[in-house]
């Protein structure tokens, strides 16, 4: 239910609700591109907030899966209905919808190793990360170090970042991904991958302290 109200919020916000004096594809573009930036924030920042700040989950691999999935489905209801009102192909409608699944399982991730924790600290430090996620291609734009390398990890940044990820693939472009875009959300969808590999090995390693 917050999920949706924060969609529908930001909806309000940047589109209104009275119609664009000339309703062409060209004048819902930069709203938009604004909605999946805030969709960004809401998965990366709102979301792991809001738990964190809460009790802690029995079941935070459970309660993490559950959640993306929540998530993941709801925002399928905006996505789809988008290609009506842009030029959005079928292939970017799934390289968004690409990247929303990556930036969901980024956070999932952080969330299934740190809402189970009792003690603050871990909390404290799990949303610092998310937060550090967020700002990063920001963080990195203020760092010179070669042009192959600021690249690299601009890249590494963006697809790490939900706002930047998502600011990416649904900015007001009307042809279909690029192979740069189709590397950029695989590399999104892999970094996503490797947070839940360090999840599981954090468990097995907390299992076999606890057992010994």
């Amino acid at each position: 239910m917050l999920s949706a109200a924060w969609i529908f919020t930001s909806w309000i916000a940047l589109f209104g609700l009275h119609p664009p004096v000339q309703p062409q594809a060209a004048s819902y573009g930069p709203s938009i591109h604004l909605l999946f930036i805030l969709l960004g924030v809401g998965i990366a920042v709102a979301w792991p907030l809001l738990r964190l700040s809460g009790r802690p989950s029995a079941v935070p691999v459970a309660q993490a899966a559950i959640d993306g999935l929540s998530i993941f489905v709801l925002v399928q209801v905006v996505v789809w209905p988008l290609r009506l009102v842009t030029n959005w192909t079928l292939p970017r409608t799934l390289v968004v919808d690409t990247a929303i699944a990556a930036a969901i399982v980024t956070t999932a991730a952080i969330l299934a190793a740190s809402q189970g924790c009792t003690r603050p600290r871990p909390r404290i430090v799990a949303m610092g990360v998310g937060m550090c996620l967020v700002l990063l291609p920001w963080i990195l734009g203020l760092i010179r170090l070669g042009p192959p390398i600021d690249a690299f990890l601009g890249e590494t940044a963006t697809a790490l970042s939900a706002p930047a990820l998502l600011g990416r693939f649904s900015g007001p472009a009307t042809l279909d991904p690029t192979d740069a875009d189709r590397a950029l959300a695989l590399r999104a969808v892999a970094l996503s991958a490797m947070a839940w590999a360090v999840v599981v090995v954090m468990r097995l390693t907390r299992r076999s302290a606890d057992s010994t």
